[in-house]
């Protein structure tokens, strides 16, 4: 009977049935993922991200205007410090019996069950080493390991970012698309608006392709349309058939998204969605959407 229960509710929580079935084994299993305990190891992982706020340095402020705005509140060393052990311990307690329930076997094939103890053992070294220069350090490593907390307790989170490890590839290759489209365009506008004799006629050159790294960055924020139509109002000015090449680069990604949409197995209903309703300032983010959310639903029908 209790091993069914187990199993039923194991079902219910799409968790996984690679543990111990023994009396002893069940009872602590279902103590361990009864609502109080998981409730605790919830607000510990709370806690220990809360400490980001008070901790040395603090932005915490009553308000965020400079000029009212108090010295933040500096804890003594060893409080914060202190609030961390007990989360540490446990942590401990909680990869401790995750590791005994699930037996040695099992333990070798989970890499986030390892990667919890990997990160725990890095963390409380990091702790000490704090105490020992009595909270001056110049780095705290373990500010940085926290969020991998709330990661390895969220099935959904892990499956997430498996998924997002799955659309990487895809993903580059949009990228690798962008980035030589900004090549191209920024080459065709440094020869464009190279340096002339004029004064007047210099503008579009000193202001946004003076140099490449220049042409590059004008030309990437033009993307998101923050310094449109500012980038183009000085050769614009000079002569009105300029504005062409800024359409021409704004526009140039609409059927860029359809064929890469292809090319990447993306859902060739999405591709046309996203080639038919937007510009090549918009396309990129969008198929990016449009290649997560097709990964998405293939790994939710396989699951």
């Amino acid at each position: 009977i209790q091993q069914a229960v187990v199993f039923i509710e194991d079902a219910i929580q799409c968790g996984t049935i690679n543990h111990r079935v023994d009396l002893k084994s069940l009872q602590l299993y279902r103590w361990y993922y009864s609502k109080i305990c998981q409730w605790i190891l919830n607000l510990t992982i709370a806690v220990i991200l809360a400490l980001a706020f008070i901790e040395k340095p603090s932005s915490l402020t009553v308000t965020s205007d400079v000029r009212y705005r108090s010295n933040p509140w500096d804890p003594p060393c060893g409080l914060t410090e202190s609030f961390e052990m007990i989360c540490f311990l446990i942590f401990i307690a909680d990869a401790s019996i995750k590791s005994y329930l699930i037996g040695w076997d099992e333990f070798k094939k989970t890499k986030w069950l390892i990667a919890y103890i990997v990160v725990l053992a890095a963390s409380f070294v990091d702790w000490m080493v704090s105490l020992c220069f009595l909270c001056n350090e110049a780095v705290r490593i373990r500010r940085i390991l926290r969020p991998f907390f709330l990661l390895q307790n969220s099935s959904l989170m892990k499956k997430t970012l498996k998924c997002i490890r799955r659309t990487l590839p895809e993903i580059a290759s949009v990228l690798l698309l962008l980035a030589l489209h900004l090549c191209l365009f920024t080459m065709f506008g440094m020869l464009l608006f190279a340096r002339v004799k004029d004064r007047q006629g210099n503008k579009e050159w000193t202001e946004y392709f003076q140099n490449l790294p220049e042409a590059l960055t004008s030309l990437l924020v033009l993307l998101t349309t923050a310094n449109n139509p500012d980038v183009m109002i000085p050769a614009y000015s000079r002569k009105r058939a300029y504005c062409f090449f800024f359409i021409l680069y704004s526009i140039i990604g609409k059927y860029g998204a359809l064929l890469l949409g292809l090319i990447c197995n993306v859902d060739l209903n999405v591709s046309l969605t996203v080639s038919d309703g937007l510009t090549g300032t918009f396309f990129l983010m969008n198929l990016m959407t449009a290649i997560i959310y097709n990964q998405f639903r293939g790994y939710l029908l396989v699951s």
